[in-house]
């Protein structure tokens, strides 16, 4: 008995000179074993798991944790800024707990709170990770008409030698002003008193300049499946493709959206006067990122300089919860324009798209070495 526990020690001993080893050992003892006490199927939970900790789990950590087993390996974590603690490596994996961004510990169980990978890249006045854009879905009830219907023909894009599209993927985004009283938040939608008028807006006042818009009027909402608001981009994408097939003079595409965050964040006072505020979104997962993300900086530092404030910033969406490309693949110059909020009235929004043209004609006569009209 004693001979079989001293063999044990002198095992162990060996285990505890390659730790990496026997890191191995009980994380896969610990896949094997958390499924018995799961609901779920065992191939599931295990997946899950595995998903969730590999995505919460950054490179410098993976660096730190090779390092201890492998010391040859601990100059990797020179490469990294930020200093990597045992600690928050092993936080995520035994807690589950995404130690490097609050939003996604306490999103699940605070009201209106922003669950989302948004990263600010350039924050507006008042703008941090507890007042970024919010992506909402309606509610399944409201496309009955197009379960029970067929969706109405679409008209093809007629476009000529236009250079700006604008477009509105989430067409039917209503503002509650201009809703019957006491609509609820969550079904703020309409088919005529909605973010389309902007775009129209948008178009006119950038041919007031003299540029040439195309505005889109297409009625996506109508195309889409029962609980298919998620594919509302790939409807979208199919005309945004179909123009740019036709023109390939256009350049720059603009999508316009409301934001869902109350009015106390989408509402400013410029010279006295309530004006709804704008923010810009890059999807982080397409290859124009970079070159949009620069795109929407430069129009957000030419609103700050005319407009103090009326600019909430430049939020890049990515990874999980999101869609991470909104079309933006197809243009190294797009942009989704967050206008307003839901409580936002059309005179306040029509302050900021008014704001935004002008901003925007700035940046296109600078770049295309054209003088306004």
């Amino acid at each position: 008995m004693i001979k079989n526990i001293t063999q044990y020690l002198r095992r162990l001993r060996k285990f505890k000179k390659h730790p990496f080893l026997l890191f191995q050992v009980l994380f896969i003892c610990l896949i094997l074993f958390i499924p018995i006490f799961s609901i779920k199927p065992f191939q599931e939970a295990s997946t899950k798991i595995l998903e969730d900790w590999v995505r919460q789990i950054d490179g410098a950590s993976y660096s730190f944790f090779m390092s201890i087993d492998q010391p040859i390996l601990e100059g990797l974590n020179k490469q990294h800024d930020d200093q990597i603690s045992l600690a928050s490596f092993a936080l995520p994996i035994f807690t589950n707990l995404p130690y490097q961004d609050i939003r996604l510990l306490f999103g699940h169980e605070l009201p209106r709170f922003p669950n989302t990978n948004s990263t600010i890249a350039i924050a507006g006045e008042g703008t941090n990770m507890f007042s970024t854009v919010i992506e909402t879905e309606p509610p399944e009830y409201l496309f009955e008409k197009n379960k029970t219907e067929p969706p109405e023909e679409q008209p093809k894009p007629k476009v000529e030698d236009e250079t700006i599209l604008i477009y509105t993927t989430h067409n039917r985004e209503s503002f509650l002003p201009h809703l019957p009283e006491d609509t609820p938040a969550n079904i703020a939608y309409d088919d005529t008193q909605n973010v389309m008028k902007l775009s129209e807006r948008l178009g006119e006042q950038l041919e007031n300049y003299g540029l040439q818009p195309y505005v889109d009027k297409t009625d996506y909402w109508r195309q889409l499946p029962p609980n298919g608001y998620g594919l509302s981009y790939d409807y979208s994408r199919t005309v945004v493709k179909d123009v740019l097939s036709n023109n390939d003079q256009m350049k720059y595409l603009f999508d316009i959206h409301r934001d869902a965050m109350p009015r106390s964040k989408t509402t400013t006072k410029i010279n006295g006067q309530s004006v709804a505020r704008l923010a810009f979104v890059i999807g982080g997962e397409n290859e124009s990122y970079q070159q949009n993300l620069k795109f929407a900086s430069e129009l957000h530092n030419l609103l700050e300089q005319s407009y103090p404030g009326l600019s909430r910033g430049v939020i890049i969406n990515e990874g999980p919860r999101t869609n991470g490309v909104y079309n933006q693949d197809l243009s190294n110059h797009s942009v989704i324009i967050e206008v307003g909020g839901i409580e936002n009235s059309f005179d306040e929004l029509n302050f900021a798209i008014d704001a935004l043209s002008e901003a925007f004609s700035d940046y296109y006569f600078a770049k295309e070495g054209a003088s306004s009209q």
